[in-house]
C-alpha cells in the first residue's frame, strides 16, 4: 500500500516539476502570477542539474562522516549558534527593508491595533467571513500590547511582529536540518539543506510580514520532525512523548493557519497502517492519540470563542467561506484557481443562509467541472499547480506592494539600506537578481523532492509522513483556492522533502556505482578462469 502513495507522488508531481523546468512562464495561467527573472526557467535548470551534480558527487564522497554519539550533540550545538546568528541578522535586514504590506495583512495589523487596547470590534464582516484570521488578528494584538508595556523597548511597537517573524523564521530552519539529520544520519545532506533553507527562507523578506504564514511555519516541519522522532524510538514514554509533541503542534499550528491540519490527516493515515499492521502492539498509543486530538482541537474551540469574546467581535457564522467557497474559487479561469472578485461576490448573494450558499458554491463548481470535461479539469489543474510551483519568491515579486513606510527612525539609512531595498523592496532597481536567484536555488530544491520516493523498505515508517505530508499539500493546493504564497508556510518542510531526496538520489548512484564494480569483477574473474582453462 505504502508503494502506491510513493507512486502517486510521482504521477502528480513529475509533470509539474517537467513544465516548471522547461516551460515556465509560457504555461497558460493567470499573468499576474509569474514571476519576471533575468534568465528563463530553461537556462536555470541547466544551473541547477549542474548543482545537483555537484551535491551528489559531495554527499557520495562525504557518505561516511555520520553524526551519532557526542558528534550529534555539536551538531546540535552548531545549528543552534548557526540559526541564532541568523536570527539576529534577519533583525537587522527587517529594520533597513521593512515597511507595511498589503491586503489581508493590512486588514489584520488594524484590527490587532484594536485588541491592543482592549476597544471591542463589534461586527466585522471580514472576520466572520474569514474567521481563520481571527486568531492571528489576536496574537497580534497581544504582541502589541506587551511592546506598549515594555520598558526601553528600542523600536516602534509594531516591530515585536516583525521580531517574531525573525525568531520563528530561524526556528523553522533549524528544525528542517534537525529533520534531515534525522533521517539520513549524515552531516552533508544538512549543510546542503542548510544552504537551501538559508537562500529560499532565511534571506526571504517575507520577514517583514505578520501574517499567517510566516506565523505558522515552524509547525508543518515540527510535526514531521517530532512524528518520525516517535517513529522511531523503542522507549514507551519517549514514545508517547513525541506523539503528544507531534500531534500538539500540528494542533497548534492549524489553529494560525487551517492548511497545516494537512499534516493532522497524515499522521492519522500513518496511524491507522500501523493499527493495521500490529494491533496488538499499537492499540493503546492510537488511542491515547485519539483522546489527545479531541482533546486539544475542543480546547481549541473553546480558545477561538475566548477570543472572539476578548476582541468584542460581534461574529456571524452564516457569512463564514467553507471549504465549498474555496473549491468553487479554485477552479475559476481569470485567475486559475486564485482569489477571485467575481467568485468572491457569492457572500453578497447569499448572507443569511451559509448551507444555501455552499450549495450553490457546489453546484457552480459543478458546472465549471462539466464544461471543462475530465482531460479539460485535469490540464487546468496542471497549469493551477505549475503556477503554484513556479514561483521561488513565493508570491513576494508577484503581489507584493508598498502600503505604506516604516518610520525612518528604524532604517539606518547607510549604503546597506539602499542595497537591500534595491533588492527587496517591490519597486527596487536590482529586484530581479534576487528573483532570478529564488528561482534557481528554487528549481534546485524542487528537483530533489521527487528523491524521497527511492527509499529502501527500511526506511518506510519514517519517510512515509514526508510523502504523504507533500501529497496533502499539493491536493490541497489542486482542488482549492491556491497560489504560490500558501506554499510558504510548507516551505521548511518541503526544503526537508528535499534534502533527504537528494540523500536518496546519492544512495542509489552508489548502489547502481557498486553494481557495476561487482559485475566488473565478475566479469574479469570470469575472463581469468577462461584463459585458466585454455591454459
Amino acid at each position: 500500500m505504502r508503494k502506491i502513495f510513493r507512486i502517486l507522488l510521482l504521477v502528480v508531481f513529475l509533470p509539474v516539476l517537467c513544465c516548471v523546468c522547461f516551460i515556465g512562464n509560457n504555461m497558460h495561467y493567470y499573468s499576474g502570477m509569474k514571476l519576471r527573472t533575468l534568465v528563463p526557467n530553461q537556462l536555470l535548470l541547466v544551473i541547477a542539474l549542474a548543482g545537483l551534480a555537484g551535491t551528489l558527487f559531495l554527499l557520495l564522497r562525504k557518505a561516511d562522516v555520520f553524526v551519532t554519539g557526542k558528534y550529534n550533540r555539536w551538531i546540535n550545538l552548531i545549528l543552534l549558534i548557526l540559526f541564532a546568528g541568523l536570527y539576529f541578522v534577519n533583525i537587522i535586514l527587517a529594520k533597513e527593508i521593512a515597511f507595511e504590506l498589503p491586503w489581508d495583512i493590512m486588514v489584520v495589523r488594524s484590527y490587532a491595533k484594536v485588541v491592543a487596547v482592549k476597544e471591542e470590534l463589534g461586527y466585522v464582516t471580514y472576520l466572520s467571513m474569514y474567521s481563520n484570521n481571527i486568531p492571528i488578528s489576536y496574537i497580534l494584538g497581544k504582541l502589541y500590547e506587551i511592546a506598549e508595556k515594555a520598558e526601553g523597548y528600542p523600536y516602534i511597537s509594531d516591530f515585536i511582529w516583525l521580531q517574531v517573524n525573525c525568531a520563528l523564521v530561524s526556528v523553522g530552519g533549524y528544525f528542517t536540518c534537525l529533520t534531515v539529520k534525522k533521517l539520513t544520519d549524515q552531516i552533508m545532506p544538512v549543510v546542503v539543506t542548510f544552504f537551501l533553507y538559508l537562500v529560499l527562507a532565511g534571506i526571504s523578506p517575507w520577514k517583514i510580514a505578520p501574517y499567517t504564514d510566516m506565523y505558522g511555519i515552524v509547525f508543518p516541519v515540527m510535526c514531521a520532525y517530532f512524528y518520525i522522532c516517535y517513529q522511531k524510538e523503542t522507549r514507551n514514554v519517549l514514545k508517547y512523548l513525541y506523539s503528544a509533541l507531534a500531534i500538539f503542534s500540528v494542533v497548534i499550528g492549524g489553529m494560525i493557519k487551517p492548511s497545516v491540519y494537512i499534516l493532522l490527516i497524515a499522521i492519522i493515515i500513518m496511524e491507522i497502517f500501523e493499527l493495521l499492521t500490529d494491533f496488538k502492539r499499537y492499540w493503546k498509543i492510537i488511542l491515547a492519540e485519539g483522546v489527545l486530538i479531541a482533546g486539544l482541537l475542543l480546547g481549541v474551540k473553546s480558545f477561538q470563542s475566548y477570543m472572539i469574546e476578548e476582541m468584542g467581535l460581534d461574529f456571524n457564522p452564516e457569512v463564514e467561506a467553507s471549504w465549498q467557497n474555496y473549491f468553487y474559487m479554485g477552479l475559476n479561469e481569470d485567475t486559475t484557481g486564485g482569489y477571485n472578485g467575481e467568485d468572491a461576490a457569492i457572500f453578497g448573494e447569499f448572507q443569511t443562509d451559509k448551507s444555501v450558499r455552499n450549495e450553490a458554491a457546489l453546484e457552480r463548481a459543478s458546472e465549471r467541472l462539466k464544461e471543462r470535461g475530465v482531460l479539460g479539469t485535469i490540464y487546468f489543474w496542471l497549469r493551477k499547480m505549475v503556477m503554484t510551483f513556479n514561483d521561488g519568491t513565493f508570491g513576494w515579486g508577484t503581489e507584493v506592494w508598498m502600503e505604506d513606510y516604516y518610520p525612518e527612525d528604524i532604517a539606518s539609512f547607510t549604503g546597506l539600506t539602499q542595497w537591500l531595498r534595491e533588492r527587496f523592496w517591490p519597486d527596487g532597481e536590482d529586484q530581479q537578481q534576487y528573483y532570478t536567484l529564488c528561482q534557481l536555488v528554487w528549481l534546485f530544491c524542487i528537483l530533489g523532492i521527487p528523491g524521497i520516493c527511492l527509499y529502501r523498505k527500511e526506511e518506510g515508517a519514517e519517510y512515509d509522513i514526508l510523502i504523504l505530508s507533500f501529497l496533502g499539500i499539493f491536493f490541497y493546493q489542486m482542488l482549492f483556492e491556491a497560489r504560490a504564497r500558501y506554499l510558504l508556510v510548507f516551505l521548511p518542510l518541503l526544503i526537508a522533502v528535499s534534502g533527504c531526496g537528494m540523500w536518496q538520489y546519492a544512495g542509489y548512484v552508489k548502489a547502481f556505482i557498486g553494481r557495476r564494480g561487482i559485475a566488473a569483477e565478475c566479469k574479469a574473474v570470469t575472463e581469468q578462469n577462461e584463459i585458466i582453462k585454455q591454459v
